[in-house]
């Protein structure tokens, strides 16, 4: 019980845990988090500044771990915190927590594992818990004080595993996504491009917090003595629903190229199924890969600003109880449409309708198509053909690109097509019924 009279005060430490997942190692490393693992927590290193300094950054206080997790307001997981310490009886005041690193094992062990990390404000990881070191709190004379503290590790498995005393479990998974570049100058020849990347989190039309900031790769001679680029590769939170992240790429002078006109050159949102869309099998990881005038990019899931065609996305989303996924990117300039198509969870080996559809008597297409849609151009290969799904692990993944001249080559006309933001795209079954697999109207960027 609270003890009004008394002239110290007691503090323990509950932790969050907030799991990111990803699936690329040496991103693992740049980010300095540790693996999540098996490992059950057995103490913490903690430093405190204020009315008392406890510990230092290099000999931080040891504080054990309470061995019996608990259940806490019926909450199912278990539920660690922190020993009662001699070391924290303290004058009451005003303190600031500065470091909390949890361990297994024993303190005398050096091949004690970190297990979790708390995240520095100045941190490439702040963003991912509402509050980042170093924490602020008042002590009062005579009370036992928990404080929470949010803790990262990095987790391929996408699972929640970790609950912790005095809180309500709020799990921040992480995505990884990466960008590689190449610039080609008026003389055509292509260079690896130096660029910079800044994210936003967005919802509802609006730009919110800054995720990463002036994110650059570099650009070296290699050892072969040729110029080389490397990726950028960032965390972004994948929280339940729907995540979206607006992106701004900036292209730099370089060794390579010379100086230019640094400038934007990609800019747009995407949401976290476009970015899950790179993820290749368990442990791989695809790339977003732009070409700044040297073509097309792979995938074309962000807009030059300077481009004058007009831009349009559908999401493909499952309909009939299937589990297919898809995106499409189409861009039209005159006459010209370009075509991008990314789907998953499809039949491997199997080749799958999709189509642009438009509503009875010119009107919108709905998703699903009713039987009065009407089928305006399939979108198949130069052969006549629907594309293949195919892939070397058995995922099921589709990257289609065509360029269609509207008004030729028995192409419908852009007057027949009308307005794309009237249109849907849609995945379906060849044979049997036809029935459609996954739709998604289509909507100007």
């Amino acid at each position: 019980m609270d003890d009004p009279n008394a002239k110290t005060a007691k503090v323990s430490f509950a932790t969050i845990l907030n799991d990111l997942a990803a699936n690329n190692s040496a991103f693992k490393q740049q980010l300095d988090i540790p693996g999540c693992s098996e490992g059950t927590p057995a103490f913490v290193e903690v430093v405190l500044s204020g009315q008392e300094n406890v510990g230092t950054m290099q000999d931080p206080l040891v504080v054990s771990v309470n061995p019996n997790p608990g259940n806490y307001d019926g909450d199912p997981e278990a539920e660690y915190f922190t020993d009662e310490s001699s070391d924290l009886e303290l004058e009451p005041g005003a303190y600031n927590l500065e470091w909390f690193v949890v361990y297994d094992g024993d303190p005398s062990d050096p091949s004690s594992n970190i297990l979790w990390v708390a995240p520095r404000a100045d941190g490439d990881m702040a963003s991912f818990v509402d509050s980042p070191l170093p924490v602020s709190f008042n002590l009062g004379a005579g009370v036992k004080k928990y404080v929470d503290v949010e803790v990262l590790c990095f987790d391929d498995r996408l699972v929640n595993e970790y609950g912790y005393l005095f809180f309500d479990i709020e799990t921040n998974e992480a995505i990884e996504f990466c960008i590689f570049g190449n610039y080609c100058p008026p003389s055509g020849r292509h260079f690896p491009a130096q660029f910079s990347v800044d994210v936003w989190s967005y919802a509802d039309g609006q730009q919110g917090a800054l995720l990463h900031e002036n994110l650059t790769n570099t650009v070296e001679i290699d050892e072969n003595g040729d110029y080389a680029g490397t990726t950028v590769c960032m965390a972004l939170p994948d929280t339940e629903g729907l995540d979206e992240y607006y992106f701004e790429i900036t292209l730099l002078d370089s060794d390579a190229y010379g100086d230019i006109q640094e400038r934007i050159i990609r800019s747009g949102v995407i949401n976290d199924d476009e970015v899950k869309l790179l993820f290749d099998g368990e442990n791989n990881l695809d790339y977003y890969h732009f070409r700044e005038g040297c073509g097309e990019d792979n995938p074309p899931i962000f807009q030059d600003p300077e481009d004058d065609a007009l831009s349009y996305k559908a999401c493909l989303l499952p309909v009939n109880g299937s589990t297919a996924l898809g995106f499409a990117y189409i861009t039209v300039a005159g006459d010209q449409m370009d075509a991008t198509i990314i789907g998953v969870n499809l039949e491997e080996g199997e080749r799958h309708a999709q189509d642009i559809y438009g509503g009875e008597a010119g009107g919108n297409a709905t998703c699903p198509p009713s039987e009065s849609d009407e089928l305006l151009l399939a979108l198949t290969t130069e052969s006549g053909e629907y594309p293949l799904f195919t892939n070397a692990d058995g995922t099921g993944i589709l990257m289609y690109q065509r360029s269609f001249t509207l008004g030729q080559d028995g192409v419908i006309s852009a007057e027949d097509l009308g307005a794309l933001e009237d249109r849907s795209v849609v995945f379906s079954e060849i044979g049997q019924n036809g029935d459609p697999i996954a739709c998604g109207e289509i909507f100007k960027l």
